[in-house]
């Protein structure tokens, strides 16, 4: 990938999925507090479907509910368990009809996250107190990303992501979520020879 591209890239992989790990149990959600330049506001990140394909892949459908007014949603399809490739994304805000792009990623690209810089054991308090696993990475330019794991945060194992661009902090997870996508996304194709 072109280095010139990578922050557009970036910007199609949330957070949580670019730098967790990701454990897939349907109806799992985990609850971000997203603080940007605009401000803060509460992302819902569930797990609402799973199916597989016949050569045996599981696709899963995550959707980030963006609390937000209008409200956003962000559905991410990712293919496979073990390094989860992000096939497609739709975006819904209200009134609109909801609009489905490829994207073509890894999940969890190295190349997106930048280089690991250092890791350190530490301690985190809050809803998913005890111990965690802080690592900083160096991007092309820019702020270091600072994020801090635990397996015990559903779906991603991320307790919080701090980048240049804002900051995600885990505050409350749960079970029974289902799918908020009620209408069927207007698919934009792949370009001939994608």
């Amino acid at each position: 990938m072109d280095p010139s591209r990578r922050a557009e890239a970036r910007a199609l992989v949330p957070a949580p999925l670019l730098y967790g790990q990701f454990q897939p149990v349907v109806g799992q959600w985990v609850e971000y507090e997203l603080a940007t330049r605009q401000g803060a506001f509460r992302v819902r990140v569930a797990l609402v479907g799973e199916t597989v394909r016949e050569d045996g892949t599981p696709l899963y459908q995550v959707e980030l509910d963006h609390e937000t007014t209008p409200r956003m949603l962000v559905v991410v399809w990712l293919a496979g368990a073990t390094r989860p490739f992000v096939e497609r994304l739709a975006v819904s805000v209200a009134p609109h009809a909801p609009i489905s792009i490829p994207v073509d990623l890894e999940a969890d690209s190295p190349e997106l996250r930048g280089e690991l810089m250092g890791e350190k054991d530490i301690t985190v308090r809050g809803p998913f107190a005890g111990k965690a696993r802080e690592r900083t990475f160096r991007r092309e330019r820019g702020k270091p990303v600072v994020v801090v794991d635990a397996s015990r945060v559903p779906l991603v194992g991320v307790v919080s992501v701090v980048t240049e661009d804002g900051s995600w902090m885990a505050r409350a997870s749960g079970t029974g979520a289902r799918p908020s996508l009620d209408t069927v996304p207007i698919a934009i194709p792949r370009l001939p020879g994608q």
